[in-house]
């Protein structure tokens, strides 16, 4: 889904244009239907973090990328990662407002890693013989969200103490 989205920066798409996409891009072969399935359930997802809108109805079904995806800031895997300091002369609603874009972007990040995650356990079903090779890929991608799981924590924890703070002023 990186690939496609953010990468190819495709938009205005229909199911299956982005499973054709998805099929183009991947090493192992799917079925059609397999591949319109694994999309299919990533819109939704997305959908549901509000990432993505539709338009449309049926077959005549597309989808937009939303202002929250466009906001979101991606870094790939192999990009070394910026660190990011919050400066003192910041006023609270703007540590607020990058606290939160930090945890929108982690949280982006985190959905596209859980999926890594689950499609690696289904090519790990698919193709027993390479699982050795999988499971590397597989234990990465885990490591990868439990770290990342662990930064929207603590996103979650300062925004919420930021929150209540102010509130008492």
């Amino acid at each position: 889904m990186f690939a496609l989205l953010i990468e190819k920066g495709m938009d205005k798409f229909s199911v299956v244009e982005l499973r054709d996409g998805f099929l183009e891009i991947m090493v192992e072969k799917y079925s059609l239907d397999e591949a319109r399935k694994y999309v299919y359930r990533q819109i939704l997802a997305y959908e549901k973090k509000g990432w993505l809108t539709s338009e449309g109805q049926g077959r005549r079904k597309v989808y937009v990328k939303s202002d929250l995806f466009n906001s979101l800031e991606f870094i790939g895997v192999n990009t070394p990662k910026k660190a990011s300091l919050v400066k003192k002369e910041l006023s609270s609603i703007d540590n607020y407002t990058t606290l939160t874009r930090e945890k929108s972007n982690s949280e982006g990040e985190l959905a596209i890693v859980l999926g890594e995650v689950e499609e690696y356990q289904t090519l790990m079903s698919r193709f027993p013989a390479l699982n050795t090779s999988l499971n590397i890929l597989f234990e990465e991608a885990k490591d990868r969200s439990a770290k990342l799981l662990g930064r929207i924590n603590a996103l979650s924890k300062v925004i919420e103490l930021s929150r209540s703070k102010d509130a008492l002023c």
